[in-house]
């Protein structure tokens, strides 16, 4: 059971005050404390305590996989319950029967939460906290690519209902272990940064002796610190001889859950993780890497997303119809060509205003244009063209190809780039 998965029961039992919850023998490290300072909010049965009763309904919240209920299961007997499912994993259900009634929002949490709201409960603070902390965890406080607007609505009501920021901040603070801090500093000495498919990934792998509770924590904090597309943290645990492997991924492209399909594993498409047991750790770590080499999706790049119709001017051409042209195409910026059509500079709208202010409108534009222009090709990706932006204080971008100019992105193209990356749609301004 993890922070999630509280937040989710938490709420499941104001909606069916006539259940009760059942404990897991397995909560997550991070949920730990928040588990103990409200555990009387949750008044779990333990699944021992259903052998002796007869089950008329199940509700399962957080996973549609039998394996990770079989605990329960097991200790179900003379009962044909009917089971429905809030899940907001891609469904994979293996529970035969099941009703499957979640949604694919950011936390399995907000299913619950609007629910709630539809029905006018009321909770009391600390139920509000504990279904916030859900929340947050599950979507990086609010900013992970798989929020959806039902995540922030449900955050706001939970605010309404005296969930405390402060304490959620608290649950959510990462590495309290001393063990989970000496992992760290041994990762951030060995992570390997690559390029793979043009996304920019880091790999590690760390032998231990044995499992230390809240790796993921530390594969999250090192995301935080070192900004990658996705990072790989595989762990060889020698006492058990078993492999983990713990994924978080900020691109959709890079979707971990179905790169950790046929290994068995299982989580979101921007966080994920697979256990394997009885494996030799460095075989594994080599066969991993190349799997990842021939099953990621190429990074998107300049061809993908550059305007191929470009608007271009001539370096012979008088600043006076260079102005004109730039406002009639709706432009700050124009390529310069030559008269073979090669690029020989970038004129912008501070230029035109220099040769103004100097009375030089009819002078060839030319003789105002930047000579200095930064240029990339189609495979550049899209991470690489964020970095010239930012580097250059740019807002346009040629690229070429073969030494012609094949199109241009600018800051618009990649500002839509971003949003339809997050599924917000795109706009029509170029």
């Amino acid at each position: 059971m993890d922070l999630d998965c509280l937040g989710s029961l938490v709420l499941v039992k104001k909606l069916f005050p006539d259940h009760r919850l059942i404990r897991s023998r397995l909560i997550h490290p991070t949920a730990s404390g928040l588990y103990t300072m409200y555990e009387k909010y949750f008044d779990f049965l333990n699944p021992q305590d259903l052998k002796q009763e007869r089950v008329d309904h199940i509700i399962i919240v957080d996973t549609s996989s039998a394996e990770r209920v079989k605990e329960y299961f097991s200790c179900i007997y003379g009962s044909d319950p009917r089971i429905t499912i809030y899940d907001h994993h891609p469904m994979t259900c293996d529970i035969l029967g099941a009703d499957l009634a979640g949604q694919p929002w950011g936390a399995n949490t907000t299913c619950m939460a609007k629910l709630a709201m539809e029905q006018g409960i009321v909770l009391e603070s600390e139920e509000a906290t504990i279904a916030l902390t859900g929340i947050y965890a599950d979507t990086g406080r609010l900013i992970y690519e798989n929020v959806h607007r039902e995540d922030l609505e449900a955050a706001a009501w939970l605010l309404d209902m005296g969930a405390s920021l402060r304490l959620v901040k608290s649950f959510l603070d990462a590495l309290k272990e001393d063990g989970q801090i000496q992992v760290l500093n041994r990762l951030l000495l060995l992570i390997q940064p690559q390029i793979i498919q043009g996304h920019e990934v880091l790999l590690s792998y760390l032998e231990l002796d044995e499992n230390i509770p809240g790796l993921a924590q530390v594969v999250e904090k090192i995301m935080d610190v070192e900004n990658p597309d996705a990072y790989f943290a595989v762990f060889y645990v020698r006492k058990n001889k078993t492999v983990m492997v713990i994924a978080r991924s900020q691109k959709r492209r890079i979707n971990l859950h179905e790169l950790f399909a046929p290994y068995g594993g299982g989580g979101h498409q921007m966080a994920s993780s697979l256990i394997l047991r009885g494996q030799d750790g460095p075989v594994f770590y080599g066969e991993f890497l190349a799997y990842l080499e021939s099953s990621l999706v190429p990074a998107t790049c300049a061809r993908d997303i550059m305007t191929r119709e470009v608007f271009a001017v001539q370096e012979d051409h008088a600043v006076l119809d260079v102005s004109k042209y730039m406002e009639k195409v709706n432009h700050t910026g124009l390529p310069v060509l030559d008269g073979g059509g090669k690029l020989t500079g970038f004129v912008s709208l501070r230029d035109i205003m220099k040769a103004r202010r100097a009375s030089q409108m009819h002078v060839p534009v030319k003789a105002y244009m930047s000579r200095t222009v930064i240029s990339s090709h189609p495979g550049v990706t899209m991470r690489e063209v964020e970095r010239i932006f930012y580097k250059h204080h740019i807002g346009h971008l040629p690229i070429l190809e073969g030494g012609r100019l094949a199109g241009i992105v600018t800051r618009w193209d990649f500002l839509e780039y971003k949003k339809r990356r997050k599924g917000l749609g795109a706009g029509e301004r170029r």
